[in-house]
């Protein structure tokens, strides 16, 4: 629930509701080629971010203790992971980032899209323990929605099916020329890529496991979908996409090398951070194997007459 409302608050950086130094309203259609260099900043993605951390924070120390979750707050590690995923999304949602995405580069879409798919989902939900897990699981519809989601077909179908519909020429645009679709469009893909990694990079008691082979095959798989997607946009032979054919040209790059520069994103670098998580997967895989080997050679040896522990 906490992710929902901080991605609605953080795609609503697109609505203008900004600090005074903001150029939201700019015509970057006629901007100059340096004016992306802006550094202003969203008040609706800094409060939300704020707002998400400080939930964070609560439920990490004080809301434990109080409701009991849990006796240890849990590794140091995962509230790093947490953390610095909320500054990778500020940074994506921000300043030039945020400009290039929207008013000059494909290429910057691509790296916006993949901040926020492929390194502030991922670390989002590798920031949280499995006490807290379980303690959201516990509320009733939050169940029922793990539940669905976390069948790996369906997280599979439900991320590439948002990924492939919003780079759908028609939408691609639609969300450059309208802000609300814009917003629905980052809503989507937070949505679905913390779906894609949950359950895979977090656990509780509860929460149903699919054999860590199965779990690795499906990250595979997952690299499949992007890297055909990137490769159509890197080899076409003509812009796909419209709405930056008219932005002005920064660096001396072409629509077309934009263009490829974008696919090229999606099909290389998108696909190593996910062999990344498989690595991270695997390692747990080896972790979990060795602990139950070391409690079936503790039982073997308690029920053995005159063994020593």
């Amino acid at each position: 629930m906490g992710t929902f409302l901080l991605g609605v608050a953080a795609a609503y950086a697109h609505t203008g509701v900004v600090l005074p130094w903001d150029t939201s309203e700019f015509d970057y259609a006629t901007a100059p080629p340096d004016a992306w260099k802006v550094l202003d900043l969203h008040v609706s993605v800094v409060l939300g971010i704020l707002a998400f951390c400080w939930a964070y924070y609560q439920a990490m120390n004080s809301w434990r203790v109080r409701y009991g979750w849990s006796e240890v707050t849990g590794e140091r590690w995962r509230q790093v992971c947490f953390y610095l995923g909320q500054f990778v999304l500020f940074c994506s949602l921000n300043g030039p980032i945020h400009h290039l995405s929207d008013y000059y580069l494909f290429s910057g879409h691509m790296i916006q899209h993949l901040m926020l798919n492929l390194v502030w989902a991922p670390l989002t939900v590798l920031g949280l323990p499995s006490w807290l897990v379980e303690s959201a699981l516990s509320v009733r519809w939050l169940r029922s929605v793990s539940d669905f989601f976390g069948k790996l077909p369906v997280k599979f179908l439900a991320y590439n099916g948002v990924l492939y519909f919003w780079h759908i020429p028609y939408m691609y645009d639609l969300a450059l020329r309208e802000h609300n679709w814009h917003i629905v469009e980052h809503l989507g893909f937070m949505s679905t890529s913390v779906i894609a990694w949950f359950g895979l990079l977090c656990s509780a008691p509860s929460l149903p496991k699919s054999h860590r082979f199965s779990q690795l095959l499906f990250l595979f798989v997952m690299t499949l979908p992007m890297k055909l997607l990137g490769a159509i946009i890197t080899l076409a032979d003509e812009p796909i996409y419209q709405g930056y054919l008219k932005a002005p040209r920064i660096w001396g790059i072409t629509p077309m090398l934009d263009q490829s520069y974008g696919g090229l994103l999606m099909w290389l670098p998108g696909g190593l951070v996910i062999w990344s998580s498989m690595i991270y997967v695997f390692v747990q895989w080896i972790k979990e194997e060795r602990a139950s080997q070391a409690s079936e050679i503790a039982a073997l040896q308690a029920s053995t007459p005159g063994s020593t522990p």
